[in-house]
This record gives structure tokens, C-alpha cells and sequence, in this order.
């Protein structure tokens, strides 16, 4: 994401990777391939009462791919993403999972752009490192992941794009997994 960045409360990997899987565990879902739009659409007004998954169009989001609007207890994904993510496609599967990841962790959390000035934002306190890294373990859980032996077998088997892949995979080594090709 581009422009300015968002410094929400601290949230490590682990702490992040342990809420993914109490998701996964606490809905059942014990497949590979995350269903991440049946969740937006079917979960989460069963969870959040009042919560909506609204479509916009290119006109209205512009260079936005979703939004996640606390204040409106919405998620918003432009048409192409929503598409394609109801057709499966990976990197759109990811950005609503991103989506996800800014409703369930900053909903209620105070967010405050963080100016340059200030130096690096530290990402653990970042609001979009904290996103990519719930998305990445919703879709790509390390459990899973451990068994994996290439690259191409993870772009199969949980749905995401080569992109994810890579990145899910070099976020997975710092915690002892092997590089895949």
C-alpha cells in the first residue's frame, strides 16, 4: 500500500499466527484452501451483527483494491477483487483476507498516521505489515506450510499467488522453515 502509514497497537507473528488459527479452529475449517469469501459473506454478519461486505465500483475506489471502514462496520472490495476472488483468484483471495486482517485487529484499536519525521515505523506496529501478516496465516497456515515442498505446491494447494507464496515462505523461514523453490 502506498501513502501514509497507520501505527496501530504492537502485535508480533506469533501473536498474529495464533489468531488465525483460533479462527480456523474456532469455525471449523480444517481444509487447505481457506474460504475466504463464504466467511465475509456468511460468517462475519453471524459473528459482527450489523457487519456488511459491500461491492464499489472502479469509479468509486479508484486505485483502492478494499477498504476496511470500522466506523460503517464495513468491509469494502472494488468489483474486480471481489470477482476474482469469487472465482479464486490468489492475490485477490489475499487482499480480502487483508481486509479481514484490518477488521478483526483494528476495529476497536486506535490508528494514528505515523509521519515520516518520526522516523521508521517499527512493523510490528504497523497497520498493513500487521494485514499481510494475518492474511499470509489465514490462507498459508505454518502448520500446513511445513509440509510443503515447492512454491508451486503452495500456489495449489491454499489458493494464493506466487507473490504470497514467497513472502508467506520467507516470513515462515525466520521461524525455522526451509526455503522452497
Amino acid at each position: 500500500m502506498s501513502g501514509p502509514r497507520c501505527e496501530v497497537p504492537p502485535q508480533s507473528l506469533d501473536t498474529i499466527i495464533q489468531l488465525t488459527e483460533a479462527i480456523r479452529r474456532d469455525m471449523r475449517i480444517s481444509s487447505d484452501r481457506f474460504p475466504i469469501m463464504d466467511f465475509l459473506e456468511l460468517a462475519m454478519p453471524r459473528i459482527f451483527p450489523g457487519f456488511a461486505l459491500e461491492v464499489g465500483t472502479r469509479e468509486e475506489m479508484g486505485q483502492n483494491h478494499g477498504l476496511t471502514i470500522p466506523s460503517e462496520n464495513v468491509i469494502r472490495l472494488r468489483e474486480d477483487v471481489y470477482d476474482g476472488a469469487c472465482r479464486g483468484v490468489g492475490r485477490d483471495r489475499f487482499t480480502a483476507a487483508h481486509e479481514l486482517g484490518h477488521y478483526i485487529m483494528h476495529r476497536d484499536v486506535p490508528i494514528v498516521f505515523h509521519r515520516a519525521e518520526h522516523g521508521r515505523l517499527a512493523p510490528f506496529r504497523d497497520s498493513e505489515w500487521q494485514a499481510n501478516s494475518f492474511s499470509g496465516a489465514l490462507l498459508m497456515p505454518e502448520k500446513a506450510m511445513r509440509t510443503c515442498q515447492s512454491l508451486d505446491e503452495i500456489v495449489g494447494r491454499f489458493g494464493v499467488s506466487r507473490s504470497a507464496a514467497e513472502v508467506q515462505n520467507k516470513q515462515l523461514f525466520r521461524r525455522g522453515m526451509r526455503i522452497l523453490n
